[in-house]
């Protein structure tokens, strides 16, 4: 495992916990925890491009892509107040299930 992968996992576990706490709790900080995840995947995302030929395979990383960058977006919702963030929340969180399936089948394909 090299270290990008522990920067996004742990970007990940971020975000998941700053889309949890508004549940429980209205501190103004909670927004911060939930932008740090979503910047540092959309990074990880942004530095690792896929360089193959495969033209599904640009499209569905364009789509994690597409997919991470709405979660900055949903952050900045999030520190207007309201609830408008959980709408990109949930398309975002649809569309990198759908890649996570569809990457693998893709590779599978290719090789």
């Amino acid at each position: 495992m090299n270290i990008k992968d522990i920067i996004f996992k742990a970007s990940a576990m971020l975000v998941v916990v700053g889309a949890l706490l508004p549940l429980f709790l209205f501190e103004e900080w909670v927004p911060y925890i939930f932008a740090v995840g979503a910047a540092g995947m959309s990074v990880i995302r942004l530095i690792t491009p896929y360089r193959g030929k495969n033209t599904r395979m640009r499209r569905l990383v364009l789509i994690e892509l597409l997919a991470t960058l709405m979660l900055i977006f949903a952050s900045y919702l999030m520190f207007k107040g309201g609830n408008d963030w959980i709408v990109l929340l949930t398309i975002s969180a649809f569309l990198q299930l759908y890649t996570s399936i569809a990457i693998p089948r893709a590779r599978e394909t290719e090789e």
